[in-house]
């Protein structure tokens, strides 16, 4: 099982998908690239705990992916 997860003021959101369930995989990369258009920054994480990489295109065999929204200043 694979895990999108969104990082929130209120909290994280996680959805979760098996590769080989196209309703599940669907789901998953229509959330991801709605944030990603959005301006959000995603990094795929490994469950081995090696570091991550940023992503820019939903891979449906990643582990974990991590959603982060944009950083603003002021």
């Amino acid at each position: 099982m694979s895990e999108l997860i969104i990082l929130a003021r209120v909290g994280d959101v996680k959805i979760s998908w098996n590769s080989s369930n196209r309703e599940e995989v669907k789901t998953a990369k229509e959330t991801f690239d709605k944030k990603i258009s959005q301006g959000w920054s995603a990094f795929e994480e490994k469950f081995s705990g090696t570091k991550g990489d940023r992503i820019k295109e939903f891979d449906p065999d990643a582990q974990r992916i991590i959603l982060v929204p944009p950083i603003t200043g002021g």
